[in-house]
């Protein structure tokens, strides 16, 4: 069971837990709200919200006052409740939570693996206009009534916390304004990690904890963590390797685990506990057989993790024997899972759009620096095993710091779960899994920088490089430069022809020698108009200017005269 508030939009979160995806295109979707035709409807529900907080004289909440309230409530997977029995008990929790006078709109959602129910309940009464009251004791209430429904339904109810409450207010707020969120999901998976012994069950005790567990990207994509009162969710990345869905299966299996992925399609038989699929590239020849408690499902993609250092039967079509290979012998014919990726990078390809010039000049200096360290690291000095072949040294790296780092994340959990066990000997091993995260870390940026590495930088020393760069970035200064004295001159020269006849002959001759001074950027300029065929002087410049502005004075004091021009042709 998990509260949380709602300050702002409720039409968001509305939204959110009515998603067709989620509830079957809005079947298990119930709301007491008056005049709503459909409950799924959600826009139709938050103005019934807004609607009622007007007419009972709440025309408009102070800022930061608490508009709905957010209720889940979950299921234990064992008991298998289904759908229909899982909405029911899910309307009556949320008529005793509000007496039906506060509107609610209850979703029970399907997605996650296990079914569990949200229930948003308008804060304002719609009968007194009194705003709808936590305290201390409200969820320890409200889990009170869940858990005497469940009884009645035959569930089971999982034992009471130590602290009823669950977090508190304050915790809360913290989370809101993003000062504790993620140590608070770390702290939620480290303890799902050790409670739950397959996918399905951590994500059942992640949500009734108020965590919400999503994936992107099929079948070697990243998880996102969500808390019901945080704004956005969280990358898995970002709360450290630890945290990574491979990592999470180590420590739920207790064992160093490999990942390979199927589509649901190459699944050929299901049984309760285990899953049939078709070894790929077989002609549907051989089949392998694992249990559902190393399955993670992602839509149509399965994401299957077995034990690094076990031996897998593959059957026939038949179910018999056909043959029997280790996990890395898998790989044969299932693809190896991408232990770098390219999220660890996905920001630095977003640079460079607003940046200012000194900030991208600062970017190419880190990326020739990550270059020139990545190939003294990984290449030999004389350059001749190439990149692929550092690159390949580099990603063994990386699978042998993986190998090592789930073995030492598995000695923790295992230590975390003894009762005698050793804090100083868990200090260590945490500080060796900090270690081996930094060389991982490193390894990757590498593997990246090493992918932008041409083959003339691979045969390039270190100084060479850099003195090729200096050296670059030395003539494009001296090009920019030049092309800045052009514009100058050019517009120096505009202002002296829009000046016309304003201007006097002492005047221009005071500005002879300004104008000496560009003598030599305007013959580049010509040349470069010219394209390099004709080169004006300074003095045939000036004459020319002359003659144009000696007939226009001509012109003007003749009555009759046509106008000319700035080119001395009539108009």
């Amino acid at each position: 069971m998990k509260m949380g508030q709602i300050k702002s939009t409720p039409a968001k979160a509305l939204a959110y837990i009515s998603r067709p995806d989620a509830t079957a295109d809005g079947v298990w979707v119930s709301t007491n709200a008056d005049t709503i035709i459909d409950p799924s409807d959600f826009k139709a529900v938050a103005r019934q919200f807004e609607q009622t907080a007007q007419r009972v004289g709440v025309s408009k909440a102070r800022e930061g006052s608490v508009l709905a309230h957010h209720v889940i409530q979950s299921f234990d997977p064992k008991d298998g409740v289904d759908t229909a029995t899982a909405h029911r008990l899910g309307v009556q929790l949320a008529e005793q939570i509000t007496g039906g006078s506060h509107e609610y709109m209850i979703a029970t959602h399907l997605d996650k693996g296990h079914v569990h129910n949200h229930i948003i309940l308008n804060a304002v009464n719609r009968e007194t206009g009194r705003r709808f009251r936590v305290q201390k004791s409200t969820i320890g209430n409200i889990r009170d009534m869940s858990d005497e429904l469940c009884r009645a339904q035959g569930l089971s109810v999982l034992p009471k916390p130590e602290r009823a409450s669950g977090r508190s207010m304050a915790d809360i707020y913290r989370v809101l304004k993003g000062e504790s969120g993620k140590q608070f999901i770390r702290t939620e998976i480290d303890k799902a990690a050790i409670r739950a012994t397959s996918w399905t069950e951590f994500q059942a005790i992640l949500g009734r904890a108020g965590v919400e567990v999503s994936t992107r990207g099929g079948r070697s994509g990243t998880l996102s963590f969500r808390e019901i009162s945080m704004p956005r969710p969280v990358r898995d990345y970002r709360l450290g390797a630890a945290y990574s869905e491979a990592s999470i299966m180590a420590r739920l299996t207790r064992q160093v685990v490999n990942q390979i992925g199927v589509d649901v399609s190459m699944v050929t038989k299901e049984t309760r506990d285990t899953m049939t699929v078709i070894v790929p590239g077989t002609k549907r020849e051989l089949h392998l057989t694992v249990a559902k408690t190393q399955i993670v499902r992602h839509g149509r993609a399965l994401r299957i993790y077995v034990p690094a250092n076990d031996e897998h039967r593959l059957s026939d079509a038949r179910g018999n024997l056909a043959k029997t290979v280790p996990t890395i012998g898998l790989y044969k014919w299932f693809s190896e899972p991408d232990l770098v990726g390219a999220t660890h990078y996905a920001k630095n390809a977003q640079l460079g759009g607003n940046l200012t010039k000194w900030q991208t000049g600062l970017s190419e200096l880190r990326t020739l620096e990550a270059r020139v360290n990545a190939k003294a690291r990984w290449m030999s000095d004389s350059g001749r095993s190439g990149p692929d072949a550092a690159i390949e040294r580099a990603r063994a790296f990386v699978a042998e710091r993986h190998f090592a780092y789930q073995t030492t994340l598995v000695a923790a959990a295992e230590l975390m779960v003894t009762p005698a066990g050793d804090p100083a000997q868990l200090a260590g091993l945490q500080a060796q899994l900090r270690i081996m995260e930094r060389e991982i870390d490193g390894a990757k940026s590498d593997i990246h920088a090493l992918t932008q590495l041409t083959k003339e930088e691979a045969k390039m020393s270190v100084s060479d490089r850099i003195h090729a760069q200096s050296n670059a970035a030395r003539e494009g200064s001296e090009r920019a430069q030049q092309q800045r004295q052009r514009e100058q001159a050019a517009q120096r020269l505009s202002r002296d022809v829009a000046a016309g006849d304003a201007e006097t002959h002492a005047q221009r001759a005071a500005r002879a020698d300004e104008r000496s001074a560009d003598a030599v950027t305007l013959d580049d300029a010509e040349q470069d108009r010219d394209g390099g065929t004709r080169s004006m002087t300074l003095q045939d410049r000036l004459e020319m200017e002359a003659n144009k502005l000696r007939a226009r004075n001509e012109d003007r004091q003749r009555p009759d005269a046509p106008t000319r021009n700035n080119d001395g042709r009539t108009r």
